[in-house]
């Protein structure tokens, strides 16, 4: 299926902006819809001044400080698209749990795209903060991140899909095939193992990207002290790739946050686009 509606959670931080500028490179490359989405709610901050001691005017007030940044931020979305079609440009301004309201928005979309995770307690921001590899696990719908800063494009150069045979990776490669049509060139890569270990027999994955007019090549990159994401992020680093793609979460979200994965880590460290799928 075609890209062409695309979601970018965006709230004027390094991240988001770097990830609303690759978003409106996809939207142009696939003549897509692009749909801007501030997700801003602070339940917790809601909670604590609904109290009966509280005059109705004053709750109003600090609720009304408190989303104050909504229309400088649809200013700056609008801006910052400006060579984007009127008809193919929405924006949604939502209030309620930020993590949770970008998961359901993301289940209607072809493609989410967001910044790297940023911690934002320094800027009294953290309930803004989004998780992307947890989007990805909670939508079900493949996620771009962007990091901070990022200049370049997705398309039309060298991009590296992380393939271990599993579920997730499966999911990913499907997910991310519009845009791998579009590279000079393709590495399949598998850390510690070959890429086409465990094919079956008669099809293997580089045989169905080759079936899709991709070029492809395998590599197997050796099983180091230093951990899978590293492995991966370095490679990338070097052999200048402009893209990975990968799985989210063979394993439990759970799991990870309490012993470490390569999602949670990638989503930290990467320093390039990342598309993940779950």
């Amino acid at each position: 299926m075609s890209i062409k509606n695309i979601l970018v959670a965006y709230n004027g931080l390094p991240g988001s902006e770097a990830a609303l500028a690759g978003a409106v490179t996809v939207q142009k490359y696939f003549d897509a819809h692009l749909n801007g989405l501030f997700a801003h709610g602070n339940p917790m901050l809601s909670r604590q001044i609904k109290q009966n001691w509280m005059p109705a005017s004053v709750q109003a007030a600090i609720l009304e400080a408190a989303d104050s940044p909504t229309a400088e931020i649809q200013s700056k979305f609008y801006e910052a698209c400006r060579d984007v079609p009127s008809e193919k440009l929405h924006w949604i301004d939502s209030g309620g749990s930020v993590q949770r309201t970008v998961a359901r928005y993301a289940r209607l979309f072809d493609l989410t795209v967001l910044g790297m995770h940023e911690t934002n307690n320094e800027h009294n921001l953290a309930h803004i903060e989004i998780h992307p590899d947890r989007v990805a696990f909670d939508s079900g719908r493949p996620v771009m991140t962007f990091p901070a800063n990022h200049t370049g494009s997705v398309f039309n150069g060298r991009a590296v899909v992380a393939w271990d045979g599993g579920r997730a990776a499966a999911r990913a490669l499907a997910d991310a095939m519009q845009i791998l049509k579009t590279e000079a060139e393709v590495e399949i890569v598998s850390v510690g193992r070959s890429p086409l270990a465990d094919s079956l027999p008669g099809i293997d994955v580089a045989m169905v990207l080759d079936r899709h007019d991709v070029k492809v090549t395998l590599t197997e990159l050796p099983r180091e002290r230093r951990s899978i994401a590293d492995t991966l992020v370095s490679h990338c680093e070097k052999t200048g790739a402009g893209l990975l793609v990968m799985g989210a979460y063979e394993h439990s979200p759970l799991r990870e946050g309490l012993i470490g994965g390569v999602t949670h880590d990638i989503a930290a460290r990467a320093k390039i686009p990342v598309l993940m799928s779950h």
